[in-house]
């Protein structure tokens, strides 16, 4: 069973919509019935936010919504480099599309030096350095530009 946030198109409504209850625009809504499968498709067809909930309170949301949650709010020097081992496969690809050749070289050679190397990853290692790599000037070939 899981408990889902409904956010209703309009901020303000109080009130119930297809049993469900909502507080200036916001209710709460479990799948463990066929009511609340079906409220929960109902919201989702007409606009309205669906998320699984959570354990945080209203003032937590707004707090995060003007300062960011703590994991963004941490100084980036506490952080330290990327490190691959403790992301999802595509949080590191996301993080190698923008990355520079430099760093995309680092994290790749972190990934490979893993005790379990993720194939999905290492696999596009070429390709990946490839698009970073800068292309040569147009004219250039193996005699250095002279035709031969």
């Amino acid at each position: 069973m899981t408990r889902y946030q409904i956010e209703a198109p309009v901020r303000s409504f109080t009130g119930e919509s297809v049993g469900v209850h909502f507080q200036k625009g916001t209710g709460y809504v479990t799948d463990a019935t066929k009511e609340g499968r079906a409220a929960l498709e109902y919201f989702r067809r007409h606009g309205y936010g669906v998320a699984p909930a959570d354990e945080k309170t209203e003032e937590d949301r707004v707090q995060e919504l003007v300062t960011g949650t703590p994991a963004q709010r941490k100084p980036a020097a506490e952080e330290g480099p990327f490190d691959p081992a403790k992301q999802k496969v595509e949080d590191v690809l996301a993080y190698l599309d923008g990355a520079d050749l430099d760093e995309a070289t680092r994290v790749l050679d972190a990934e490979a030096a893993a005790k379990t190397p993720r194939v999905s990853i290492t696999s596009q290692r070429e390709e990946i350095l490839a698009a970073k790599t800068p292309a040569a000037p147009a004219g250039d070939d193996q005699n250095g530009g002279v035709g031969q």
